[in-house]
């Protein structure tokens, strides 16, 4: 990868067209997202690679000629790898090669944007320049996409299978987990209970088990207060 505009270049290797159909689908739907091309089999991307400004390439595990694994190996660097596969087997293997995420087929859009949106952190942090475009995450509210930047967000709440982004004046619901947020966002939020993710840049007090946000208090569960601690 050489440069980052305001807008995320996608590519997909997958000789299946069942998911690269799905995948084409979630990038057309997601704002700042731009799908660049779309390969059945691995050795054509390694030979138009130089044509193609990629930053996010999606890939299948079991292909001709080379596995995802593989071609991550040989790509290592260049881009950001998600594998998608309908075999969870190959999850733990992912993190010897870098991988940004893994997507079990059929995999949902509210799991693809959560790829997404650890794919962009993992952009920001290589490429503190492009800060204007990564600062900010999409989830899926109802049917709708909804935009939050990073510097808005106060805390969020797990509430069951949902999760509550609390902005000034707002909350935002969205089918998500709390700990899939947790690796997606910036090193300013950290994970202070089971229930609460807050933004350190927005805590205004601190007590020995609390923190007050604007004029809510959070509780701190005794596993994070070390860490909270350190932070501050």
């Amino acid at each position: 990868m050489t440069t980052i505009t305001n807008i995320i270049n996608c590519a997909i290797v997958d000789d299946e067209p069942l998911p690269v159909d799905l995948l084409s689908d979630y990038i057309n739907r997601t704002p700042g997202l731009q799908l660049v091309c779309v390969f059945r089999n691995p050795l054509e991307l390694l030979q138009a690679m130089e044509q193609y400004n990629i930053h996010i390439l999606f890939l299948d595990m079991q292909m001709p000629e080379l596995t995802g694994f593989q071609l991550a190996k040989l790509l290592k660097g260049r881009c950001e790898f998600v594998v998608t596969t309908a075999y969870p087997k190959y999850a733990l293997e992912g993190y010897e090669y870098d991988v940004a995420d893994y997507l079990l087929k059929p995999f949902s859009f509210e799991r693809f944007l959560a790829a997404i949106n650890k794919c962009k952190k993992r952009l920001f942090q290589k490429y503190p320049e492009a800060n204007d475009e990564v600062s900010h995450f999409f989830v899926k509210t109802g049917n709708r996409l909804r935009k939050v930047y990073h510097k808005e967000v106060l805390y969020l709440e797990a509430m069951r299978d949902y999760i509550a982004i609390h902005l000034p004046g707002e909350k935002i619901m969205t089918l998500q987990s709390l700990s899939s947020f947790e690796e997606q966002l910036p090193a300013a939020f950290i994970r202070i209970h089971r229930s609460y993710i807050i933004n350190t840049e927005k805590i205004v007090y601190v007590e020995k088990n609390a923190v007050i946000i604007e004029s809510t208090t959070l509780p701190i569960g005794s596993k994070y207060q070390h860490r909270l601690s350190d932070i501050i």
